[in-house]
């Protein structure tokens, strides 16, 4: 037996377009703007949108030589359609001119502005994935030129490129500076193996473990024995770096132990008497 299916016809919402109209060739949206009719309108009335624009979504560590390179070509690009372009065959030649409100469901200022930002993305990701391509536009690259002596120009030195190259720069310092705080370390532990030997173990422990309780732990040491350690440490390192004389250790606190009283237990003496003690009670009870 079939089942009967229900056939249902679901209405599409469409979005709803606001009013505009036409005067002196312009569209005129329902709240006064005026949508510029072509690209040196759009350029004359609003001079510093597209490098607005470009300054918010480029790339944040750009030269202010590619934003301004970026902010020429999409000018570039608004300004003039390419010759294979559909819209050329209506009399349109700029982007600008291509703005039609009905496809944008109106001619407000907000709608326009959608429209002209979609236009500026989609060409700034072409342009963005083009240069990425390239492996001379590729970030991080060595920047050569035929500025070297002799007729090779060619044949760079080493020299040349760290000198010219600001990643190999840093990368230099970086490694100058471990190398320095390598060096720096080894002479601290020579100057605590030849002052105190005693907490070099808490150094070793620490460069292993990474954390004051783990070091602690691995020593087989207490809490407040390993910070007697590491107080000794700043101890030596304030003096290794100011060339001080080492102080003499303090011993270890011992605890006190408390001594105990002895009391000599003794039965006191009855003020009454032993042989005169009851009846003198009782007779003092009485009375």
């Amino acid at each position: 037996m079939k089942k009967s299916v229900r056939s249902c016809v679901v209405e599409k919402k469409t979005c709803k377009s606001d009013p505009f109209t036409i005067r002196d060739g312009h569209y005129v949206a329902h709240d006064g703007f005026v949508v510029p009719k072509d690209f040196e309108e759009f350029y004359e009335r609003f001079p510093d949108y597209v490098r607005n624009w470009v300054s918010k979504h480029g790339d944040r560590f750009a030269t202010n030589e590619n934003l301004e390179d970026w902010t020429q070509d999409l000018l570039l690009h608004l300004g003039c359609l390419p010759r294979t372009s559909k819209h050329r065959e209506g009399g349109k030649k700029d982007v600008v001119q291509v703005f039609d409100p009905v496809l944008h469901y109106g001619a407000n200022e907000a709608r326009f502005r959608n429209y002209i930002n979609r236009c500026l993305a989609n060409r700034f990701s072409t342009m963005r994935s083009k240069r990425m391509k390239d492996a001379l536009g590729r970030p991080g690259n060595l920047s050569l030129d035929g500025q070297t002596e002799g007729e090779d120009f060619g044949a760079v030195c080493d020299e040349y490129c760290h000198s010219h190259s600001a990643y190999l720069q840093t990368e230099a310092y970086i490694a100058e500076k471990q190398a320095h705080d390598a060096a720096l370390c080894h002479e601290f532990e020579d100057f605590v193996r030849r002052e105190d030997p005693n907490v070099l173990s808490a150094i070793e422990a620490i460069c292993s473990t990474g954390s004051q309780r783990d070091a602690a732990n691995r020593l087989g040491v207490t809490r407040h024995e390993f910070d007697r350690m590491l107080m000794r440490l700043r101890q030596l390192r304030k003096c290794f770096v100011s060339d001080e004389p080492v102080p003499r250790k303090r011993r270890p606190y011992k605890k006190r132990i408390m001594k105990t009283r002895q009391f000599s237990y003794s039965q006191p003496r009855h003020p009454f008497g032993r042989a005169q003690a009851p009846h003198l009670v009782i007779r003092a009870i009485r009375s």
